[in-house]
């Protein structure tokens, strides 16, 4: 009579193989994880000043590469005069070329907003970590037709950085133009006091700037120290004498007079045209 064999139930270690396997890359895969939520730290913006044109808030940032210099001493004054002298510029094409001549570059802020951020971005820098910045967001008023957000760091020794995001092109602008070729053409920040400006080159030291902003970093030491010359501290400055301006152009005569107004209508005939005949080709 046949026996039949005792079945072995003795496990095999190849068995156990894979489980071990899959047991240790769920411990590293945790511990990975944990690593990653312990050094990741969300945002944080706490909103300081708000009002009808602008909201100042303090936000922490991770694009920063260097530490700030924070919290600054800056005065109204200084804010106020960096304001004003920013500008938003585009590159004129050739059809901007023969259409605007007297086109400039728009202001940045208006002065309604630059009144308030003057007055409340000196007590915001004198609050600021130097794990944050500065973020303003102003909304369209009637001098500026569209909004005008960005931030404000200062790093040492004396480096201001302002930045703007998503800048639009000049609104007084001829619709035709910026329903065609003007969106094309390049928008730059612009500040007044080119020789205060600082390169290119060492404000990317500073942090990173998304593509879709457009920054400026400006030496502030340098327009403390300088002090344009006016009509009212010409005269108390010591050694100087003010003369009354004398015109030394001769009396212009009835002839000179019609010349030069046959010489501009003639101008203004060549633009008329020319816009016509722009006008023809374009249309369909």
């Amino acid at each position: 009579m046949i026996q039949a064999q005792p079945h072995s139930f003795t496990p095999s270690l190849g068995y156990f193989k894979p489980l071990k396997c899959t047991r240790q890359c769920l411990i590293i895969a945790t511990l990975v994880i944990f690593n990653l939520q312990c050094s990741w730290t969300p945002e944080v913006e706490t909103v300081l000043y708000e009002g009808p044109e602008c909201v100042i808030s303090l936000k922490t940032s991770h694009a920063l590469k260097q530490t700030p210099k924070h919290p600054a001493l800056l005065s109204e004054s200084l804010i106020a005069k960096i304001l004003n002298g920013m500008t938003i510029s585009q590159e004129e094409g050739v059809l901007q070329q023969l259409l605007l001549s007297n086109h400039h570059p728009a202001p940045a802020f208006s002065p309604s907003q630059i009144d308030f951020l003057a007055l409340h971005v000196p007590l915001a820098f004198a609050q600021v970590t130097p794990e944050e910045i500065i973020h303003f967001n102003c909304p369209p008023t009637i001098e500026q037709q569209f909004p005008i957000q960005g931030m404000l760091a200062v790093f040492p020794p004396s480096s201001l950085l302002l930045t703007l995001d998503n800048l639009k092109p000049d609104p007084v602008a001829s619709p035709k133009l910026q329903n065609s070729s003007q969106k094309l053409q390049p928008i730059s920040l612009v500040f007044s006091h080119q020789e205060a400006i600082i390169g290119k080159e060492e404000v990317q030291t500073f942090m990173t700037i998304p593509s879709t902003s457009h920054g400026i970093a400006i030496n502030y030491q340098s327009l403390e120290y300088f002090t344009p010359i006016t009509k009212e501290n010409q005269q108390t400055q010591p050694g100087t004498q003010s003369t009354p301006h004398k015109n030394t152009e001769g009396p212009m005569t009835i002839d000179s007079l019609n010349s030069r107004l046959r010489d501009l209508q003639k101008i203004v005939d060549q633009q008329a045209e020319e816009i016509r005949r722009l006008q023809d080709t374009s249309a369909p």
